[in-house]
């Protein structure tokens, strides 16, 4: 054999090393493919069950908060959410209180838009539940005078609105 035929051989050779390597490299793309979904699934639902608890644990409070409670009752029967004029049976004191408390529904639902945003939060669930409560909500946030915060929150609640 040649040097030539030698050379021949070694190029054959790295060839299909390189095709070997390939096949490998595809292989792992694959696998931290599926691995970077399943993280995002996981995260998903770590994501819904922080917010399940966040919104049971807000609702638990309210409901045996001395406070709270009893306003919630008693704007529910006065039509609330629906007829936000409810809001002016408040004394000052239950007003404020009532302020604070939707300052935080305010804050838990502009957390569930960023996490839209950021795709930590699934179209069914944004369609199905968001899109409502955050409409229902808004008139009684404005009627608070709770209208700072992430400008692309309130820009969805707008459109929202308009739908």
């Amino acid at each position: 054999m040649t040097l030539q035929d030698w050379g021949s051989i070694g190029e054959v050779i790295g060839a299909l090393a390189v095709v070997v390597t390939l096949i490998y490299l595809a292989k792992q793309i694959r696998q931290n493919t599926r691995a970077m979904d399943e993280g995002r699934k996981l995260a998903l639902a770590q994501t819904y069950q922080m917010r399940s608890d966040a919104l049971q644990a807000m609702l638990v409070h309210a409901a045996d908060s001395e406070y709270i409670g009893p306003i919630i009752i008693k704007l529910t029967e006065l039509g609330y959410p629906e007829d936000v004029q409810a809001l002016d049976a408040l004394s000052d004191a239950e007003r404020r209180r009532f302020r604070m408390w939707q300052i935080a529904q305010q804050t838990h639902w502009d957390n569930m838009h960023y996490q839209y945003q950021q795709g930590y939060l699934d179209r069914e669930y944004y369609e199905d539940a968001f899109k409502d409560r955050v409409v229902r909500l808004a008139p009684t946030w404005k009627a608070l005078g709770l209208t700072s915060g992430r400008r692309s929150f309130f820009a969805e609640i707008e459109r929202l609105s308009r739908e």
